[in-house]
């Protein structure tokens, strides 16, 4: 009985594939798989064709931010169901992302790796430009201020830094890599992250 149905068996195998050889079944197994990889590559860009310009910019913000934590290109694109393409040329978009010549940085103010406000920054003439994506007062950068003046954004900056007058503050310089008390060189450094809270700033600066 055991022998019938393994000659069934390899009957089939042969109907199925051709050969019963098992040399020539696992080619055929391997170029199978790599049809169905390249199947898939396929999908994904013809998925993403069009709608490579059509990421928000909380999107746009959360691909910034897997990437600045370590995360695959390729495990981005798979989250978004897009080819890696598609991720690497949103990245790029994200460093153009002002008309402005005058506006040469933008801070994506975080809360996890959800985009609370984005702040850009015009240091020649002192000036910034808001806008807030979330509705929960507390999480944005400036709170229930609309049109933040340049005094707010240097609190705001000084606000998500170690006090000044915090003891061994020149240890703590030294150990981030900072010469001096300044609280954009410190953010640059430490991202802004304070104890208390899930919230962060991703710089970007413009790319010509």
């Amino acid at each position: 009985m055991k022998d019938r149905e393994r000659t069934n068996f390899e009957e089939q195998i042969q109907e199925i594939f051709g050969t019963t050889d098992i040399e020539r079944l696992r080619v055929i197994s391997e170029n199978a798989r790599r049809y169905s990889c390249m199947a898939e590559e396929q999908a994904l860009k013809k998925h993403a064709s069009g709608r490579k310009n059509s990421f928000t910019q909380p999107q746009i913000a959360e691909i910034l931010a897997l990437q600045d934590q370590g995360e695959k290109i390729a495990s981005i694109a798979r989250k978004y169901q897009v080819s890696r393409q598609t991720i690497y040329s949103q990245i790029k978009r994200a460093h153009h992302f002002s008309d402005d010549p005058d506006v040469k940085m933008r801070m994506n103010f975080m809360n996890h790796n959800e985009l609370c406000t984005i702040i850009d920054i015009d240091f020649r003439h002192e000036k910034i430009a808001i806008q807030n994506y979330t509705d929960q007062i507390p999480l944005r950068a400036f709170g229930v201020v609309t049109d933040p003046s340049w005094a707010d954004f240097e609190y705001f900056l000084e606000d998500r830094c170690f006090p000044r007058t915090r003891d061994h503050a020149k240890e703590i310089l030294r150990e981030i890599g900072v010469p001096f008390y300044d609280p954009l060189l410190i953010i640059e450094k430490t991202k802004g992250y304070m104890a208390g809270d899930y919230q962060w700033i991703l710089i970007l600066k413009k790319e010509d």
